[in-house]
């Protein structure tokens, strides 16, 4: 794994997405509440469908590599994987936000907590329990593949995730589009042309 580099706070979804050309957009999620943002480094897990007994795994493990959880396995089940419990626990284990390719529950509850989450959807039907899956390696989340250490870009136009040897070499791209973009805005502030 690639040492991690700071993330500066502009890195938003849409720099991150022009930075790599569309590429490492994950697709069918969203925030459970309007405002979400977070940008930072992926610990992993696979569930089986409909269960969130590794979750749990995951949870106990703690953030390693990374402060962002991104679970795969679950896009079809019509089970929640995550409820208001496991989210409170994964928040106190110090992770920041969480990426499930699956559906959640508890929804009023998960808002009301400092665990940013991204999700397939919502439903009231509670998890399984049988385990299944596995703790860490490379997990399939929204069509992308996704490792740990890698970089997630998350906020309300969607989540982006770029490889953890390529950070580096995106985050400049991402701050040349950033600088381009405050020029066209300031020609436009000063009665120029969209360009």
């Amino acid at each position: 794994m690639s040492p991690q580099v700071e993330i500066p706070d502009w890195l938003t979804s849409t720099l991150a997405s022009d930075a790599t050309g569309g590429e490492g957009v994950l697709e069918g999620l969203a925030p459970i509440r309007p405002g979400q943002h977070y940008a930072g480094y992926a610990s992993t897990v696979t569930v089986a469908e409909g269960d969130n007994q590794q979750l749990r795994e995951a949870a106990v493990r703690g953030p390693r590599p990374g402060r962002v959880l991104v679970v795969g396995g679950s896009p079809t089940s019509q089970r929640a994987v995550m409820g208001d419990l496991v989210a409170t626990f994964l928040q106190n284990q110090g992770f920041r936000a969480v990426v499930v390719d699956g559906r959640v529950r508890d929804v009023a509850e998960l808002r009301t907590l400092n665990l940013q989450v991204w999700c397939r959807g919502v439903s009231p039907v509670a998890s399984t329990k049988q385990g299944g899956g596995r703790l860490g390696g490379e997990v399939d989340c929204g069509g992308v593949a996704v490792a740990p250490g890698d970089l997630v870009v998350a906020d309300d136009d969607g989540i982006v995730v770029w490889p953890a040897q390529m950070v580096v070499k995106l985050l400049e791209l991402a701050r040349q589009r950033l600088r381009a973009d405050q020029e066209r805005a300031a020609a436009l502030a000063s009665g120029g042309e969209l360009r």
